[in-house]
């Protein structure tokens, strides 16, 4: 919390002070238009964009610095589907904080863990982890891509697990419990022209007027849960269940998606936007005497994804949100329980474009 307070100070503190911040770092025309008459009138500590429509202004020519708090996570339940109950593992989140660029279709972000903020091991219990996620974002396109290894989880909702849970009882810890995630997506945008992912989610452009856009794509997805016991805890309401050591998940399929960009007061934008997916998925079970058992089930995946801010030629500022959403489905006599997936980032920037690596552009 202390540091999502000193993130979204600093986001304040940038929007509230353009002007005196831009007097000082130089004078910003944002009317000058790239061609060969007009580059010579642009002076050197000038931003201005590679492209200008009526709807985007394109800054990737511009090198981008920003600052950025980072929180990946991922996550599964198990639904008894007799009790409508959801057994629900999350691993010991992680707030990571950095900095990064952009700069043309390339972008980079570090991002360290700091000790006074992710302090609770003893807690949660301690959770090693690899997680690769990136999200690209393109003119015409948008590609999601991860790889996650987590060992250690603790019950996330342990009220609707145990019937004699209380406030305040400890955690309950599984530090043997792994997952491994793998997948893939991208999608098309149709209206490329007047929407841009690139100004919500990487801010190497400027939506200049509301518009949407349909997106048309696929996207690939593998799971594996592993633990040295039974994944139902014992003496819990769902230990009756045939006691699984292990699950695996292969998805496949194809998805559409509706995205907006929103502009408020000029400056201020919202990007919202939802994918949804009918899918075919291959899962297995083992259980705790080695026998696996197979299905094919249809699979409902649901991606929304999220950013607002604050996004002018030189300064920007904002949030971002994505999550991938999967859904096992199955009917009573297929399976006693489905199984769900989680994976997402949240994000939150502030950045300052300069045109210092563009310079030599003025001498064309």
């Amino acid at each position: 919390m202390k540091v999502l307070l000193i993130f979204s100070n600093l986001i304040v503190f940038v929007v509230l002070n353009t002007n005196v911040l831009n007097a000082m770092s130089g004078p910003i025309n944002n009317s000058i238009l790239i061609d060969s008459v007009m580059k010579s009138e642009c002076k050197k500590d000038s931003i201005w964009p590679k492209t200008k429509t009526e709807y985007i202004d394109d800054y990737s020519n511009m090198l981008g610095l920003f600052l950025y708090a980072k929180q990946k996570y991922s996550s599964f339940g198990i639904l008894d589907i007799e009790n409508d109950k959801e057994l629900l593992y999350s691993p010991n989140k992680q707030l990571n904080m950095g900095f990064g660029f952009n700069y043309k279709w390339l972008g980079i972000g570090i991002a360290f863990k700091l000790g006074f903020v992710n302090n609770d091991d003893n807690l949660y219990g301690e959770t090693k982890r690899l997680d690769w996620q990136t999200n690209i974002y393109t003119n015409k396109a948008v590609f999601d891509f991860y790889l996650q290894n987590y060992r250690g989880h603790y019950i996330k909702n342990p009220e609707e697990v145990f019937s004699g849970w209380k406030n305040g009882d400890a955690p309950y810890i599984r530090p043997d419990v792994i997952t491994v995630s793998l997948g893939l997506s991208g999608m098309y945008v149709f209206n490329h022209e007047k929407f841009s992912y690139k100004a919500a989610f990487m801010q190497t452009a400027v939506q200049k007027k509301g518009a949407g856009s349909f997106l048309l794509g696929a996207s690939v997805f593998t799971q594996g849960i592993a633990g040295d016991s039974a994944i139902f805890p014992k003496g819990s309401d769902f230990e009756s269940l045939p006691p699984i050591i292990a699950h695996s998940a292969f998805y496949l399929g194809v998805r559409a998606a509706y995205a907006y960009n929103f502009i408020i007061a000029k400056h201020y934008f919202a990007s919202i936007s939802l994918a949804a997916a009918l899918e075919i998925g291959k899962t297995a079970n083992k259980l705790e005497d080695k026998t696996v058992s197979v299905s094919w089930n249809p699979i409902i995946h649901l991606q929304p994804r999220m950013a607002f801010g604050y996004n002018k030629p030189k300064w920007y500022a904002g949030f971002s949100f994505v999550r991938d959403s999967y859904f096992e489905g199955s009917s009573k006599d297929d399976s006693i329980y489905d199984f769900t997936f989680r994976t997402g980032n949240f994000r939150i920037f502030a950045g300052m474009r300069f045109s210092w690596i563009s310079k030599k552009e003025l001498k064309d």
